[in-house]
């Protein structure tokens, strides 16, 4: 005969079922409401995840907790939940934990009748922020963990909020999978909480380094504040290597040698996010968290690249080598490896990520403003076509290469110092532009012969 027990697990995940698209509702009302609390404090908030409860999760929770000693029936239980809904604010370093907490306190202020508190402009969201933080869980870590309900439809729904830096969250993955949900650990109890002890000492370590750096960059440039731009792009492009070294494995049961690509990948985002950015610091904090949701998500690297939207540009360089990029992505593939990384990693969809990336190596090539001062002894039209004619030249000879390696760092440079001198001696000869385009497959052959050169 079937335990009464497990009678009262089904009737409750019935019920969490049923209640579930309510519950969901709830969730984004909850998440709203966070995001425009910190609005006006965006410095310490840089993401926000939460979850409904799983059924999973509730069956093992209520044999644990015994909730079917405690409660009467399934709505009892569910009541009895602080976390049906989870919630949790992730901030950049472990100092800016308890900042999050006081702004909340700040925000707060209004205490109803058990004692949580709530404001005049949020009166259904209610937080126990008189509580004492950070608690102390039974692992001997501590955490900002903070019991809330929220108020729908005259019903009062439980949820927890946490508030966690990216280590923490990082750390918190860790501990939940490899000891709270797995006991096949437990006979190695006493070793496994030493090391992973110490793996959370690394991290907080990590996390003051990081912490120190991200201070110096608000302060200073990177060339006044002595900071290696070098090694800060090794570090990029480091971390892009690790991390989809492991995602094709997964995807491939093999791994290539993507090191060079890595490099490609990591010196684009540097020169674009970086060095042509000024040091963005917010940019760079929102690659460290793309990163890290990456290392949780599938990246497939078999099937092929599809842009959801057709490609143009009325810049002629752009337009060229767009389309020819978009025309082997998915027969060369180290271009379909490239472009996988890429789109993996840039925030956009992919058209915009595609469209930016061809812009980027167009600056990286040629200056515009010095192509456009170029051929003014002509009138302002045939300067305009030979401007034009000039791009077209570069895009096409590129697209004649067709290899990645017309993206390595040394070639783009050798590139960029041969137009130089090309353009300018083109200058001298042209007189007008029906004289140039009377020799134009000339030129075309003179400069694919350096263009030979240098890829040779």
């Amino acid at each position: 005969m079937r335990l009464q027990v497990f009678d009262l697990i089904e009737e409750t995940l019935q019920l969490l079922a049923k209640n579930n698209a309510f519950y969901h509702e709830a969730e984004n009302e909850i998440n709203s409401i966070i995001r425009s609390l910190f609005h006006a404090h965006s410095e310490v908030f840089i993401d926000l995840s939460s979850r409904v409860k799983s059924k999973e999760s509730l069956r093992e929770k209520i044999i644990r907790n015994r909730f079917y000693k405690e409660c009467q029936n399934a709505q009892d239980i569910l009541d009895q939940l602080s976390d049906l809904i989870g919630v949790t604010i992730e901030c950049r370093f472990i100092e800016e934990e308890y900042k999050a907490l006081l702004w909340l306190r700040k925000q707060l202020t209004q205490q109803d009748e058990q004692g949580f508190y709530t404001c005049e402009a949020y009166p259904l969201l209610h937080l126990d922020l008189a509580s004492h933080q950070p608690q102390l869980q039974k692992n001997g870590f501590s955490i900002y963990r903070i019991d809330g309900f929220y108020e729908k439809d005259n019903q009062k729904i439980n949820f927890e909020l946490q508030i966690k830096a990216l280590v923490h969250a990082f750390w918190g993955e860790i501990e939940h999978k490899l000891v709270y949900k797995n006991t096949n650990y437990y006979v190695y109890d006493s070793f496994m909480k030493d090391l992973l002890a110490s793996i959370n000492a690394q991290l907080t370590i990590t996390d003051r380094q990081l912490s120190i750096v991200y201070q110096q960059m608000q302060e200073l440039s990177f060339s006044d504040s002595g900071l290696d731009e070098n090694s800060f792009e090794k570090q990029i492009t480091k971390a892009i290597n690790d991390l989809f070294a492991q995602k094709m494995m997964e995807s491939l049961g093999f791994t290539l040698n993507i090191k060079q690509t890595s490099t490609l990948l990591g010196h684009y985002i540097f020169i674009k996010d970086i060095h042509y950015d000024g040091g963005n610091n917010d940019r760079i904090a929102a690659l460290f968290q793309t990163f890290k949701k990456l290392s949780r998500t599938k990246i497939d690297f078999e099937n092929e690249v599809h842009l959801d939207q057709g490609f143009t540009s009325n810049d002629i360089f752009i337009d060229i080598l767009g389309h020819y990029l978009i025309s082997v992505i998915n027969e060369d593939y180290d271009w379909f490896v490239f472009f996988k990384m890429l789109f993996a990693v840039e925030p956009g969809n992919d058209m915009q990520d595609f469209c930016l990336f061809l812009s980027v190596i167009k600056n990286y090539l040629v200056d515009n403003y010095w192509l456009n001062t170029r051929f003014l002894k002509l009138s302002l039209d045939q300067a305009e076509l030979l401007h034009q004619e000039c791009a077209h030249i570069l895009a096409q000879s590129l697209c004649e290469i067709g290899t990645i390696k017309i993206i390595y760092d040394s070639n783009m440079l050798a590139v960029n110092k041969a137009f130089i001198p090309f353009i300018e001696e083109l200058e001298q000869r042209v007189i007008s532009y029906k004289d140039f385009m009377e020799y134009r497959q000339a030129y075309y052959e003179e400069w694919m012969r350096q263009m030979n050169e240098i890829f040779s």
